[in-house]
């Protein structure tokens, strides 16, 4: 009879619970080769396929049996280690994080840390970037998450950032060749996305007009929605169901922009280092959301 190693176990769980063989070896802490190598030598064990290979990870029919099975076995094998040697990490951690994360990323994030760590409290807040770093600065937070502009001589851990395209983001049947104006929905002042927005325009010597402005991603979306006008929102973040573009004959292409993790390392708690490691690896698997 053959025995199943939980260690791949646990990579299997992984790759799919975060979509991604690279976000898998970032929470892990191995690489991306060797990721693969475990799956192959787990595909090997068992005879058979786990992935149907191409642009998405999809489970072969093997696979979702597994993956259900597996995440049993890997329960039953935690609470015994967390039972019997009392590793069972608890607190509370506070993150700030950008509104534009609030609906898509961070809940996706937290409910595959919840699962592992059922006895850390996540308490967040969600604000724009310039609010969320000043209280940074006072003490209100473990780790936050920002939008900021890139720093070309940035020396932080690769994990801690990652840059993104910056893109107008409208309604499906929403015509911008019939105003005589740009219609600009935004948040307040102080988002690094309203300050690019604008200063490219004046650039430009386009003429534009805040319509709405909100301090909720919701209300944002709301009015991108019922067609009052534009607004820009990173590529990963931008919803479905709403139109994006980089560029247009009345558009031009807005840039990118750093998203970034702030945290004091030598005052992170255990249950604060777990929080970051599963940041770190929603911010490198990223994707356009379905919000």
């Amino acid at each position: 009879m053959k025995n199943i190693p939980t260690d791949l176990l646990r990579t299997f769980v992984t790759i799919k619970d975060l979509g991604g063989f690279t976000s898998a070896g970032e929470l892990l802490g191995r690489s991306q080769p060797a990721i693969s190598l475990q799956v192959k030598k787990l595909e090997e064990i068992l005879g058979t396929k786990l992935f149907l290979r191409g642009t998405s990870l999809t489970l072969t029919a093997d696979g979702e049996y597994l993956y259900t099975s597996a995440k049993k076995m890997l329960e039953i094998n935690d609470e015994i280690v967390n039972k019997i040697r009392g590793e069972n990490i608890s607190g509370k951690v506070r993150l700030g994080i950008p509104n534009d994360f609030e609906l898509a990323f961070l809940p996706k994030v937290l409910r595959s840390f919840s699962k592992t760590y059922p006895n850390i409290s996540v308490e967040v807040d969600c604000e724009i970037s310039k609010v969320i770093q000043q209280r940074y600065q006072q003490h209100f937070y473990d780790i936050i998450l920002v939008m900021e502009d890139i720093n070309p001589a940035d020396s932080r851990d690769t994990r801690d950032y990652r840059v993104e395209r910056l893109e107008w983001v409208m309604a499906h049947d929403y015509d911008l060749d019939s105003e005589e104006c740009i219609p600009l929905i935004t948040y307040p002042q102080g988002c690094v996305y309203r300050s690019m927005t604008e200063t490219l325009l004046l650039s430009k010597g386009l003429s534009y007009k805040i319509v709405y402005t909100s301090p909720s991603l919701l209300g944002l979306l709301s009015a991108v929605e019922a067609g009052l006008g534009v607004t820009v929102m990173a590529h990963s973040t931008v919803p479905s169901r709403m139109k994006s573009c980089n560029y247009s004959p009345i558009l031009p292409p807005i840039g990118q922009v750093s998203i970034g993790l702030y945290y004091k390392k030598n005052e992170l708690g255990a249950a604060a280092q777990r929080v970051l490691d599963f940041l770190r690896a929603g911010i490198a698997n990223m994707e356009k959301n379905e919000i």
